[in-house]
């Protein structure tokens, strides 16, 4: 049996990791060149990449955010009896805040707050010591001195004064999104675990907010030291469309920019990551790189649209996997060219576990969007919140019918030569039959009994802290 290290992208759209991923690429054996997620946030994505079930049928998505229903029994986990399961994930999200780990043997979240896992959390020690100056800073160093890891503690501290201090000053951010502590923490894990192992990484660094970090390739943005992209409102976009875009072009081709070195600074620090555990492991390991959804920036082809809320566009579906390093009798192809579904994400996982290549490739798949409340529009909430699904392969393989919970529904062309493309071709489309082949419920009927569920109290989703809560408000989520 191999190890298998299933490598999470977190919002990493496929043309763009086409683009600045060359290392990635040249070191897969095999890319699946039309790979599809399930959802298009990380929430109902990561529980329908576990389960293989779409978010109506999990039931964990933007009216219920919690993991903790889900057990291994529930993933494909329990298809891998014999491996021990682990993750180390900077999504929050994905994590023990939300019952994530529960699916695991073991895991480990990182954060800003927390570069040491062992260390003190120091974002929850802000909200539960309310000394304020130098009263706080003296009641956190004897809790580092009283912890069973003090220098850690003591150094993710440091680490979060640092980012503090120069956040305001005109350099490049000092420390990542978690792309370094996920890499040192993965192989660490690796190497303290039982073989065989699936191991489970999410690296966050392409998601917004995005400002030039050290270790960015300058070349490839022109962003100063202090823009960030939590400066402009994308809602302005979101609503104005094309004149949104006009007014904020600047920005957003900054943005842009910084979303491509993102990346490319992903690819170096993955890339190096790989040989890493490959080293540490003493069985053959096996990796899976994908996204679980990518992310509008703005394009035509994606409505103009901004971020990853109420779409399931091709800028968010359409995302990459490879596969570094298959069973050696592999029978995949270089380039892959069927539909592939995160729905099957679990299937491939179990298959590569046990020195297979199986046959995950559909003529036809589904994905779905249950809400997005969680967007918080200045206006017409009942839009924005609106449930989605779409039907890939209808009639064409280049094709795909959208509709929604209130009614409207479009076909798209799509072109496999051009990654996360789409052009609206017609309106107003039947699908009443494939609402009816591919989803258990259908879709206002489910989108009523999600929003009653959440309205009473039955799908409440999990109390979060104070400091949890502020990481959401710094990606965006709150």
């Amino acid at each position: 049996m191999r190890n298998v290290v299933l490598i999470c992208l977190d919002t990493v759209r496929k043309d763009f990791f086409d683009e600045y991923a060359p290392r990635l690429q040249a070191r897969a054996e095999v890319s699946f060149e039309q790979c599809r997620a399930a959802s298009s946030w990380s929430i109902p994505s990561h529980a329908s990449m576990m389960t293989g079930k779409l978010p109506h049928q999990h039931g964990v998505h933007d009216h219920n955010r919690d993991f903790s229903d889900i057990a291994a029994e529930d993933t494909f986990l329990a298809d891998l009896p014999e491996h021990f399961t682990t993750g180390v994930s900077a999504n929050v999200y994905a994590s023990s805040g939300f019952g994530f780990d529960g699916m695991f043997d073991d895991f480990c979240d990182v954060s800003p707050d927390r570069r040491f896992p062992e260390g003190i959390h120091v974002g929850r020690f802000g909200y539960e010591h309310k000394d304020e100056g130098a009263k706080k800073f003296v009641s956190f160093a004897k809790a580092c001195l009283d912890h069973d890891h003090p220098l850690k503690s003591l150094a993710n501290g440091a680490a979060v004064e640092l980012d503090k201090a120069l956040a305001s000053l005109p350099v490049p951010k000092l420390l990542d999104e978690g792309a370094s502590i996920i890499a040192r923490e993965g192989v660490k894990t690796v190497s303290n675990s039982p073989e065989p192992l699936f191991l489970f990484t999410n690296f966050m660094d392409a998601h917004a907010p995005l400002r030039h970090v050290r270790g960015y390739d300058r070349s490839l943005h022109n962003a100063s030291n202090t823009w960030s992209s939590g400066d402009y409102d994308k809602w302005e976009l979101n609503l104005d469309g094309k004149e949104g875009l006009e007014r904020n072009v600047a920005d957003v081709q900054t943005h842009r920019g910084l979303y491509g070195a993102a990346i490319d600074y992903l690819d170096r620090k993955v890339t190096q990551f790989i040989d890493d555990v490959q080293a540490a492991t003493d069985e053959e390991t096996t990796f899976v790189v994908t996204a679980d959804h990518g992310e509008n920036l703005g394009y035509e082809a994606e409505d103009y649209l901004f971020g990853h809320d109420s779409s399931l566009s091709e800028g968010l579906q359409h995302v990459p996997l490879l596969i570094v390093n298959p069973p050696e009798d592999s029978e995949y192809s270089a380039a892959e060219h069927g539909y592939f579904s995160h729905l099957r994400l679990g299937e491939l996982v179990v298959g590569l576990a046990n020195e297979e290549t199986p046959d995950v490739f559909d003529e036809r798949i589904p994905a779905e969007l249950v809400g997005s409340s969680i967007a918080s529009p200045p206006e017409s909430p009942e839009y924005w919140n609106r449930m989605l699904r779409c039907v890939y392969g209808v009639d064409d393989a280049e094709a795909k019918v959208e509709w929604d919970s209130l009614g409207d529904s479009d076909r798209y062309e799509l072109d496999h030569d051009r990654p996360c493309w789409q052009r609206r071709v017609e309106e107003g489309v039947p699908f009443a039959e494939l609402d009816a082949e591919f989803f258990d419920e259908e879709i206002t009927a489910y989108k009523r009994r999600a929003e009653a569920g959440e309205a009473e109290g039955t799908d409440d989703g999990p109390d979060v802290d104070e400091a949890t809560q502020d990481r959401l408000q710094d990606l965006g989520y709150l």
